[in-house]
């Protein structure tokens, strides 16, 4: 397994990430690079978790860092909410296909197994790379019918799910 350290995200740590994934391959299929003050701004809200009107929701953010030299290539987050959890990740590009997001997912999975039913994904079509890293992970194409309410969905996502249950096993 590869060494990597996975830390609660913090205000301090949004520079060092800015610095690795405020990129155009990173951001090609989420709307594009955001700016700055927005990329600063979206972490910071992450951080101070969901707004009153969501308060049943436990929004979970972390930092990954290569364990040898501290150095940040990404982050990896749950939302916890109706007994699912909603999972994401970000990788700067040079950090891509180093099995660094397959431990990252793999984590999470670890992290929240016991509290939540299934683990939910969403992607574009055209997002090549996530699909597989999910298909490896367990994930399978969700039904079009009975899913519960997903934050991260957008009109036209691909939707995945994975059981929790024990035939899940780990990720592949």
């Amino acid at each position: 397994m590869l060494s990597l350290t996975y830390r609660p995200l913090t205000p301090a740590d949004i520079p060092e990430l800015a610095a690795v994934l405020r990129n155009s391959q990173v951001f090609q299929h989420i709307g594009g690079v955001p700016s700055e003050a927005e990329f600063a701004l979206g972490l910071q809200r992450a951080i101070l978790g969901p707004p009153t009107e969501r308060s049943s929701e436990r929004w979970l953010n972390y930092v990954v860092r290569l364990t040898d030299t501290s150095q940040a290539i990404g982050r990896v987050e749950a939302t916890l909410h109706h007994g699912i959890a909603e999972v994401a990740f970000l990788y700067g590009p040079e950090f891509w296909g180093k099995g660094y997001a397959y431990q990252g997912l793999t984590w999470l999975h670890e992290q929240f197994q016991e509290e939540v039913s299934a683990f939910w994904a969403t992607t574009t079509p055209a997002n090549a790379r996530s699909i597989k890293l999910l298909h490896r992970c367990g994930y399978v194409p969700a039904p079009t019918t009975n899913r519960p309410v997903l934050h991260s969905y957008d009109e036209g996502d691909l939707v995945f799910v994975r059981s929790t249950s024990p035939s899940a096993g780990p990720c592949e």
